[in-house]
């Protein structure tokens, strides 16, 4: 389904030397805009047009969400053309597809060979459309444009570093392994390769009886793949990971659905302008690795701050206007008096004092014997602001923890 490699090679060959100059040219300057895009993401909100732009990303989205979102409606436009135009996203546009273009000639000069019978691009898009219908895409993640958004950008975070090593991997495979990736195992080139197969079957079967035969190998491994997909997508959304539940960015689904929908492309960590969004590091499961997870300790959720929600491509967060968000708290606040202040006779009213929403006041405990900061719930938000305000070190004395089920979408 998925012979790039012999593609590219062919077109290489009738193509005349002005235009394979010409198409060169062309994916520099994708390759540059996409950068310059992603580097632009705290000014503007036009990072999620990269991601944006994948169909695979658009059908995996809508089928899990069974909601049309507007940035959906590029990917599904670069999807009708490839069923007119084979891979032609993959030669001319594709940001990622250049790299992995370097890497593979880089590894062909040093004697590396390409592998010829490994082909997982066709099972990834099966297991993530299959899944998909279930709610939870399981490899929705390894769409090109994702990976390539995830590496590009990410300033201001602890740990923003790790969502390149999905690009690392990617082009260190390439440099092993010429052209596997655009040729074997991207889900974006494999799916455009559906997409023009479909409208080819569909042109026959307007003409006349299809020259095609049965291919009933074929028919096996989609009818396995489609199963598997859908099994492994039943199994990993019931799933529960031990711990506490992680704290999302406003406007997430679900937390299982949220895992899978989830493409960490890192949109939501590059327009936070507070810089809270952080990736996860696996302490949430191997499912969650990579997504975005909130941390307070120098900053909170600005109450009328939509950013995250504008640039996410996928539907994993939802959009939410400020009023709204108010309305769908991230967590509720936790005290423990062992660190508090108030515990030890000391003044300390820093978190009531910062609280934008006015939910903390101070009570007489009777058990304790001291004042106490009490939540009220029904004003709360869970923006971070008392917990980044609190000034006991080295364990904050109040804390956001993620409530026991999303208000999702």
């Amino acid at each position: 389904m998925s012979h790039f490699a012999d593609l590219n090679g062919q077109s290489d060959r009738t193509d005349t030397a002005g235009l394979r100059h010409i198409r060169w040219l062309v994916r520099c300057l994708s390759l540059v805009a996409a950068i310059l895009v992603l580097l632009a993401a705290r000014q503007s909100r036009w990072p999620v047009l990269v991601p944006a732009l994948s169909p695979f990303i658009a059908v995996g989205s809508l089928l899990a969400t069974r909601v049309v979102v507007a940035t959906a409606c590029l990917g599904l436009g670069v999807g009708f053309i490839a069923m007119l135009r084979p891979r032609w996203f993959c030669r001319w546009i594709c940001p990622l597809g250049l790299c992995v273009d370097t890497a593979s000639r880089l590894g062909r000069r040093c004697g590396r060979n390409p592998a010829k019978r490994f082909s997982p691009g066709r099972w990834i898009v099966l297991l993530t459309l299959a899944g998909a219908c279930l709610g939870y895409p399981l490899l929705l993640w390894l769409d090109p444009l994702a990976v390539f958004s995830g590496a590009f950008g990410i300033t201001g975070s602890r740990t923003g570093w790790l969502m390149a090593l999905p690009l690392f991997l990617v082009l260190t495979t390439s440099f092993v392994w010429p052209q596997i990736w655009c040729g074997r195992a991207c889900p974006l080139g494999t799916f455009q390769d559906v997409l023009s197969h479909l409208a080819r079957y569909a042109r026959t079967k307007r003409e006349g009886p299809s020259p095609e035969r049965w291919n009933p190998a074929l028919a096996r491994r989609t009818v396995l793949g489609v199963a598997a997909g859908a099994t492994l997508a039943a199994i990993t959304r019931s799933s529960q990971s031990s711990g506490p539940r992680p704290l999302r960015p406003p406007g997430a689904i679900d937390e299982p659905e949220f895992r899978g929908l989830c493409v960490r492309c890192g949109n939501c960590i590059r327009a936070c302008p507070t810089h809270i969004i952080e990736p996860s590091l696996g302490h949430h499961g191997l499912a969650a690795l990579l997504t975005p997870v909130l941390h307070f300790k120098e900053n909170y959720c600005l109450v009328d701050c939509t950013k995250c929600m504008a640039v996410c491509p996928s539907g994993a967060l939802v959009r939410l206007s400020p009023q709204d968000k108010g309305l769908k708290p991230i967590g509720l606040p936790r005290v423990d008096m062992s660190s508090c202040l108030l515990a030890e006779g000391r003044e300390c009213t820093e978190c009531r004092r910062w609280c934008p929403h006015a939910a903390i006041r101070y009570a007489w405990s009777e058990t304790e014997y001291t004042l106490i900061p009490e939540i009220d719930s029904r004003k709360c938000t869970g923006c971070g602001a008392c917990e980044a305000a609190c000034p006991t070190k080295p364990n904050k004395a109040i804390l956001i923890a993620a409530m026991e089920k999303k208000a999702g979408g």
